[in-house]
Formats: C-alpha cells, structure tokens, sequence
C-alpha cells in the first residue's frame, strides 16, 4: 500500500562532514520520500547548531559541504525544497510566538535538556547552570521550523520523537487559544538505523570522532577500519532479525559495527560467508576490514565524484539555495502573517 502524500519536513544541523550513521539513518529516508513524491521540506539547521558551539566556525562553509555531499547522496533540489534555516528569518519570529504560550516546566521536561542538566557537576561554577536558553528552548525553535511550512509529517528517530511531540502539544495550546490557524503535525518513524561508532559506542557521532564518512577516501577508509579493535572471542547469535537472511551476531559493539556495515553495503553471500566463519572461531578479522573496506569505499566513491561534479560546485549550491529560499517563503510568511 503506497504512503498518503503529504508535506515532509526534516532537517539535520551543519556540525561537519556527514557520515555513514547520517545517511543510513536520515539520508536514505529523505531520499525515499522525496521518490514517492511527497512535498518535501530539508532545512540545514544552522540555528539548531549554535546550541552546541563552543568556538567560531564557519557554518556557511559547512552549509555548503552538507548540501553538496546531500545532492551527490541523491536529494533533488528540483523534487525537495532544501534551504538554510537562517535563509528563513520568519522561523525565528514564529518561535518567539510559540515561545510566549510554552510553559518553562514543559521545557525542563525535556529528555535532552534533563539529560544535559544531569551532566553538570553538583558543585558549580560562579555563573550557576552552564546550560544555554537555546538549549532549553531548542524544542521551541524546532517546533517553528515544522509549523511554519504546515508539515504533516515530521519523520524522525527515536532520539526526536520527544521534540516533535512537544511541537504537537505547543501547536495545539496556540490553536486553542488563538484559533485554528496552526496545522498539527504527527510524527512517522523513519525506521531509522542507529549505527554505532567505530570505537564501540553506542552511536555514531562527529563529536565522540569514531565515523566513517560518505566523503572519505579509499585510504581514510582503510585506516579507520583496521584501527576497529575486534576481539577472537565468538559469542552466540541473535537471530531476532527484520531480515530472515541478515543475522545480527552478539557480539562487542566494535567488532557489531563492522559486521553491520558489511550486511548493508555487500552481496548477502559475503555477508553469510563472514557470519560462518565468526560462527566457527576462525581467524580473519584481517579479511573481514579488507573486505569491508572494498566495500565501503566502492559505496563512497559515486558519491564523492557527484560531490566534485561542475553542476554540484559552490556556486551552483548557492543558486539553487536561493532558488529553493525563494519556494518555502511565501508558505512561512502566509502562516506568520494568519
């Protein structure tokens, strides 16, 4: 049964090169939505992003890198509307709109602000609460960016769910009192993959440094695997699995993320074939990152060809960033304006 088409909007905030966790958990859905013709809305979160700033960078630099690496990925600037957040000031007023009717204890309620407080030393410094107000009102802002292009659907990770349903909570306390001048959105699972870091962690992230990025080459690629510590000890198997031919193994979360990688990126006998071969205790960990990084880098290297492409330069980026600004506007205005 074919998805009801609807307004689509998600965004992901500029905070350096993307990597393998961004698009099997983001990426690969926004692609998929923008091919089932749904009108689809992706912002670079650029305001989002100051939250967690602790130096002067080049955002515009970084805008620019994620759009292209966005398009050589396969996102259509002619088929999805992708802007800047910043390119749209009318979100900043509407989030002071929102801001007026949103209870400070519905804020602190929040999983990543709570989270974030309970990292904060019991002794603190001269200043108190280290914490910003962007921090705070984070869902806030976020619920601007998702009303003010009238999404029907926001497709989001867990680690979101939170956020969005907070937006569907402020939009329906600003209907009641003003009138029903907001559309409520709902939140879709985008069935997203959360793949762990390189180091074992359990997310892959650009501040915990342990990704394996769409833009690296052949090179990086092989010595950020062979640098994944893997261990001779063969746990036993899970084979709780959406996919009866994918196997997930328990095993250390260093050596999972290889064997994760592997069952997305090549043909399932080879996949199969490396399952057995951890089933059976062998030696061939030095095979396994060989074999993977093969892989991953015949995977990158479209990529990286589509990103150094004439049509996919700066100076095209910032054409079609104006061109795309100039699309999403009059929906922002006509709903800061009713």
């Amino acid at each position: 049964m074919q998805e009801k088409r609807g307004i689509i909007l998600s965004g992901i905030r500029p905070t350096g090169r993307l990597h393998y966790g961004n698009y099997f958990g983001a990426i690969a859905k926004f692609i998929e939505l923008q091919e089932q013709g749904h009108c689809c809305y992706y912002f670079i979160a650029d305001y989002h992003a100051l939250t967690t700033i602790t130096d002067r960078q080049d955002y515009l630099r970084q805008t620019i890198d994620m759009l292209r690496t966005y398009v050589a990925c396969g996102l259509d600037p002619a088929k999805s509307v992708i802007y800047r957040q910043s390119d749209l000031p009318c979100t900043a007023e509407l989030s002071l709109l929102l801001g007026m009717i949103t209870n400070i204890g519905h804020l602190e309620r929040g999983t990543t602000y709570k989270d974030k407080m309970g990292k904060i030393p019991a002794t603190k410094g001269p200043e108190g609460n280290p914490l910003s107000y962007g921090l705070l009102g984070y869902p806030v802002l976020m619920a601007a960016d998702i009303l003010i292009v009238r999404a029907d659907k926001v497709p989001v990770g867990d680690d979101q769910r939170q956020h969005v349903e907070m937006a569907i909570d402020i939009a329906q306390k600003f209907n009641y009192r003003f009138g029903e001048v907001l559309n409520v959105p709902e939140a879709v699972s985008r069935n997203a993959l959360r793949l762990p870091g390189l180091d074992g962690s359990a997310k892959m992230g650009k501040s915990d440094n342990n990704t394996l990025d769409l833009l690296d080459d052949p090179k990086t690629v092989l010595q950020k695997i062979k640098g994944v510590q893997t261990t001779t000890d063969p746990l036993p198997l899970d084979t709780d699995s959406d996919d009866p031919e994918v196997v997930i193994p328990k095993m250390p979360p260093s050596l999972g993320v290889l064997y994760r990688l592997l069952s997305l990126l090549a043909p399932i006998e080879v996949y199969q074939d490396f399952l057995g071969k951890y089933r059976r205790g062998e030696k061939f960990y030095g095979m396994l990152k060989t074999t993977l990084a093969e892989h991953v880098s015949k995977f990158n290297a479209p990529i990286i060809e589509r990103f150094n492409a004439p049509g996919n330069d700066d100076q095209s980026v910032r054409d079609f960033l104006r061109a795309n600004v100039a699309k999403v506007t009059p929906v922002a205005l006509d709903t800061v304006e009713s």
